[in-house]
């Protein structure tokens, strides 16, 4: 099923790729580039791995040429060792900012523009926006959190590197609407990554790739080892951000139920080329090539497109992040909630005062009652009525 804006999605003919495959067919000539708000911009790049050295250069990905619209999908195919996810690394830019940047693919060929960012070579108010223009999804996302972070400060975490000044509030009732929208309990806020499965810690990376609210964000394997009952939360909450908010996303994965979810433009990766790109449709039906004929074919075997229907409070928290996590508050709610913050720190710090508070809150839910009315009698009612006997 494609997105509402997955036609935003417009791919360039190919550079040869060395690869003995029918080229796919090119789609009419888009207008001028200067014409077009292009969130994602790529010219023949191709990606290595290892030191920066001719004779050494052990490339992974060779001939991408795409163009996706702001507000698009794109969705990149390909199996194990296709160099899809050396592109989604590529494109995060996260090698910029890494301590361990070898251990990343670099751009060895090409150009590379993502959310107005040149990749390949970075100034510095392009180091400075990366992290808030760019979402980044790994598949490991969930094992890199902070140990020593709860979960909230773990999702708070890409504001406060920023801006260590940032409203508190204002952030900890973000990372909530978060959590809820990945169909997470909110008590989870306060635990450790370490006490959560592997699932659980994934979902928490979703909300914190989502806290910065990006324009661009790039999802690899979004589903991987998440329940499969949280799936579809995830799922429609991407279809809404991007519908709602316009956000762009490149989804990369070898499932076409997560990809077809999403959007019908694609890029076709396997063995470190890019063979067939444009509609899914299209390159799956009119083709010769071995490879996407054994995809035509999976697909056909293949389970339906993830569901995603979901319960009225499931889509009302997806409601909630979609229309903004840094809203303006109801002043109502916040005079409340400040009222329940000084009252926990009272009792925080005055134990005594517990017992004061039980009562005010029997008395609000009508548990305790004047003398006159109560349920039981006192020992002085019941002197009185002795008397009267």
């Amino acid at each position: 099923m494609a997105a509402a804006h997955g036609d935003a999605a417009r791919v360039e003919p190919m550079s040869p790729t060395g690869i003995d495959a029918q080229s796919p067919e090119v789609d009419p000539a888009p207008p001028a580039e200067e014409e077009r708000d292009l969130v994602l911009r790529l010219r023949d790049l191709s990606i290595s791995f290892g030191p920066r050295l001719g004779s050494d250069d052990r490339r992974v990905l060779s001939g991408v040429t795409v163009d996706l619209e702001r507000g698009g999908i794109l969705g990149v195919l390909g199996s194990s060792g296709s160099g899809k996810t050396a592109l989604g690394q590529v494109l995060s830019g996260r090698a910029m900012i890494s301590e361990d940047a070898q251990e990343w693919p670099w751009i060895s060929g090409g150009d590379a523009m993502a959310a107005g960012i040149d990749l390949r070579r970075p100034g510095r108010e392009d180091r400075r926006r990366l992290t808030l223009d760019i979402g980044y999804l790994a598949p490991n996302s969930g094992d890199r959190l902070r140990s020593d972070l709860t979960v909230a400060e773990n999702i708070a975490d890409p504001v406060l590197r920023r801006d260590r000044d940032f409203d508190r509030r204002a952030l900890g009732r973000a990372a909530a609407m978060l959590i809820d929208a990945v169909d997470l309990e909110l008590g989870i806020l306060n635990r450790f990554p370490f006490e959560l499965s592997r699932g659980q810690r994934q979902r928490v990376a979703f909300a914190q790739a989502l806290i910065v609210e990006p324009s661009l964000l790039i999802v690899d394997e979004p589903t991987q080892g998440v329940d499969i009952f949280a799936q579809p939360a995830l799922m429609s909450l991407l279809e809404r951000l991007n519908r709602a908010r316009g956000m762009s996303i490149l989804v990369i994965s070898n499932d076409f139920a997560t990809v077809e979810r999403l959007t019908s433009d694609v890029l076709v990766c396997h063995r470190g080329s890019v063979i067939a790109q444009g509609g899914i449709e299209r390159i799956l039906t009119e083709t010769e090539d071995p490879f996407l004929v054994r995809m035509r074919e999976a697909r056909e075997f293949a389970s339906t497109p993830v569901e995603g229907d979901l319960d009225r409070d499931s889509q009302a928290a997806v409601d909630r992040v979609v229309e903004g996590l840094f809203a303006d508050e109801d002043p109502e709610e916040v005079s409340r909630d400040a009222a329940e913050d000084e009252r926990r720190e009272l009792l925080e710090h005055r134990p005594e005062f517990a017992r004061f508070q039980t009562r005010q809150a029997g008395e609000d839910r009508g548990d305790v009652q004047d003398e006159a009315g109560g349920p039981e009698a006192g020992p002085h009612e019941e002197h009185e009525e002795k008397e009267q006997g």
